[in-house]
């Protein structure tokens, strides 16, 4: 008689890696995020660095960018609770 445990291939689940949309939206919001934190940090360099220097945000690149890191973070919290279960 073996001592080696049989597996049995009729009970094991498939595991399920992420979907390949979740790594994009994934990357766009580490890339936004990123995009954000250097104009930020640029920004406050030349506002603070230098007394003649305006700083100037456009709304547009704030919402879109904004917006790529709200949706990789929605993504994040939907698939850590558990999300659409098959």
């Amino acid at each position: 008689m073996s001592r080696i445990a049989r597996t049995r291939t009729h009970n094991v689940a498939p595991t399920r890696g992420r979907p390949v949309l979740v790594w994009v939206v994934y990357g766009l919001g580490t890339l936004a995020a990123l995009v954000l934190i250097l104009s930020a940090l640029f920004s406050a360099g030349g506002y603070f660095g230098s007394e003649d220097t305006t700083v100037d945000v456009s709304p547009a690149a704030v919402v879109v960018w904004g917006g790529l890191v709200a949706l990789a973070v929605v993504t994040w919290l939907w698939r850590r609770r558990g999300g659409r279960r098959r």
